[in-house]
């Protein structure tokens, strides 16, 4: 039987058959009727609030500490704690805590918007660096250790390196190099890991962060892990951070944070540990072995085998070709004009396999695969600062994307999903980027921000007029 302390306290409660006179109002799911009732009632009889012998998310002493005490050690951190707002507030936290209102801060530039909003709150003087690309795909590789060696002597003031690995297409490029690298000139290593809180479960998938020395990860479990959305850990190298981050988790997470996805992350937890038996990298890299052989040339090989990419055909949008997946039954992560991206079970069963292999046999049938893989990733400055301590209220205005170029964005445009701001407030809007976001909305890709887009229209920084 697997340890998951916040689990079996729930499930042990439920076996008594309690009486809810307290929050949550759906009183043990006795309220909840209909298609609710059937789909969620079993659910919600775990759905309890701090009851006594429940512990306390905020003060953890009981059965929540000890939940997040066994996941330190699986994961080899000082101290890890649960997130029931996704890595999204964990890269605040993380931010918050590490970072002072001035410092200067190295960020990788194909960063989460969580990052960005993180960097807004600290107040920062944020340098953001260009990632490397895959010299196949042109998908980003991360920052490299040349770079960094190259910034640092252009900022030799920085306190701290932002990174994202791996990246969401599973790469995690110079990782190690360069967190060494940054270590060796006193820098705090703050990484977005949000998908890898599988990497410590098999030697064969790539290295974690925390595992190559950085000093905070944060990691979405219920990304590549059976935990539910939202759940999330945040892995401490040190104790001395551990006030700083416990004080801004408690001023940005729920004072209600929800058992079940507690319990999520308490057994995801204990299910990566089984699995590290079972060594699922091998069986994954064999899956890719498999598609190579049935579909030659469709799929692109990746770092971490977790990660599936397959090649849009020629005659098809991204958009498209994802729709022809959806009328298999298939929905995958996310296209854009170049590639699907499937994010594969972390344990196949045979015949799940099977069928997998079968459908992609089908859709690929017949199909003409590009043969000049054209480039759809956003060309990114080398290098660019952001002083977020000095972003305030400013004049604004609408004007026509044909007018834009040259011009301050005001406000955030983020082709989602992956989530990465096209253009950070207080940058310029150049040709390159723009023509990038209109092949995007084009064909068919979602856009966070930019609320005029529909009338082809972008949020600027008003100019002043001056007279002579």
């Amino acid at each position: 039987m697997m340890n998951t302390p916040i689990l079996q306290k729930l499930i042990e409660h439920a076996h008594n058959q309690p009486v809810s006179l307290h929050v949550p109002g759906h009183k043990n799911g006795e309220l909840a009727e209909g298609d609710y009732g059937r789909f969620f009632e079993q659910v919600m009889k775990l759905d309890v609030t701090e009851l006594p012998g429940f512990d306390d998310l905020h003060a953890p002493s009981e059965c929540i500490y000890e939940a997040e005490q066994l996941a330190a050690e699986q994961y080899g951190s000082a101290r890890t704690r649960f997130l029931v707002g996704g890595s999204t507030v964990g890269n605040l936290a993380m931010l918050l805590a590490f970072c002072n209102r001035g410092d200067t801060v190295f960020v990788q530039r194909d960063s989460h918007q969580s990052i960005v909003h993180g960097l807004e709150l600290a107040g920062v003087q944020a340098v953001f660096l260009r990632s490397d690309l895959d010299e196949q795909t042109d998908l980003s590789r991360g920052i490299g250790r040349a770079t960094l060696a190259s910034a640092y002597k252009a900022y030799p003031n920085a306190r701290a390196l932002v990174m994202t690995s791996p990246s969401y297409y599973g790469s995690v490029g110079e990782l190690e190099a360069v967190v060494n690298l940054a270590k060796s000139y006193g820098l705090s290593v703050l990484v977005d890991e949000a998908h890898g809180a599988h990497l410590h479960i098999d030697s064969m998938f790539p290295r974690s962060a925390l595992e190559v020395g950085a000093d905070a990860v944060v990691q979405s479990a219920h990304k590549t892990l059976p935990a539910l959305t939202m759940g999330a850990y945040l892995h401490l190298r040190s104790l001395d951070d551990e006030w700083k981050i416990n004080g801004w988790l408690k001023r940005l997470q729920t004072s209600s944070p929800s058992y079940i996805i507690m319990a999520s992350l308490d057994a995801a937890r204990a299910y990566a540990r089984t699995m590290k038996q079972r060594k699922p990298a091998q069986a994954l890299s064999r899956f890719h072995s498999k598609v190579q052989t049935k579909i030659p040339g469709a799929s692109v090989s990746t770092e971490d085998p977790l990660k599936l990419l397959m090649y849009v055909p020629e005659g098809y949008t991204g958009a498209n070709w994802e729709k022809e997946f959806h009328r298999q039954g298939i929905y995958p992560e996310l296209s854009n004009e170049q590639f699907v991206l499937l994010i594969l079970p972390i344990q196949m069963s045979e015949s799940y396999e099977h069928e997998l292999l079968h459908v992609l046999g089908k859709l690929y049938d017949e199909q003409t695969l590009p043969q000049k893989k054209q480039r759809f990733t956003p060309d990114y400055p080398e290098t660019s600062m952001i002083s977020f301590e000095s972003i305030g209220e400013t004049a604004t205005e609408y004007i026509h994307v044909d007018q834009a170029v040259g011009r301050t964005i005001a406000e955030e445009v983020v082709p989602y999903p992956p989530g990465i701001p096209l253009w950070i407030v207080g940058e310029r809007i150049d040709e390159s980027r723009l023509v990038f976001l209109l092949e995007w909305c084009k064909s068919g890709g979602r856009v966070q921000g930019g609320n005029q887009l529909r009338n082809d229209e972008l949020l600027v920084v008003k100019e002043e007029v001056t007279y002579e």
